[in-house]
């Protein structure tokens, strides 16, 4: 258990070059967590609205504190929704890419 590592996505607003201000995702924290696939039933309630669910990771509720993007095996997933597993750990089900928002992923980020 815990064999991967994940990256938690910080939200934050920059200026870009010409003095705009722009919401930008650094992803400079890391966690381990383990993979899980997608639950059958979660597949289908998601199917009812615009969400996609593509993976479930489990993390350590201490290292969790509401990000909403993560980046797992170099692709960047935006969270759906999470739940306690038990008094120490929580399962976040994650949709590929940036989704709902605005924000832009920075040239910072953690690789």
């Amino acid at each position: 258990m815990w064999i991967s590592i994940c990256y938690l996505g910080i939200e934050a607003e920059t200026e870009n070059a010409i003095g705009e201000k722009v919401e930008t995702v650094t992803f400079d924290d890391y966690v381990f967590c383990d993979q899980k696939s997608i639950r059958m039933s979660e597949f289908y309630q998601a199917a009812t609205t615009d969400y996609k669910p593509s993976i479930t990771l489990t993390l350590k509720q201490a290292d969790y504190a509401d990000q909403r993007y993560i980046r797992f095996e170099d692709e960047i997933y935006t969270m759906i929704r999470t739940y306690a597993v038990n008094s120490e750990d929580i399962e976040v089900v994650l949709e590929r890419g940036i989704k709902h928002g605005d924000a832009s992923i920075s040239d910072e980020s953690v690789g």
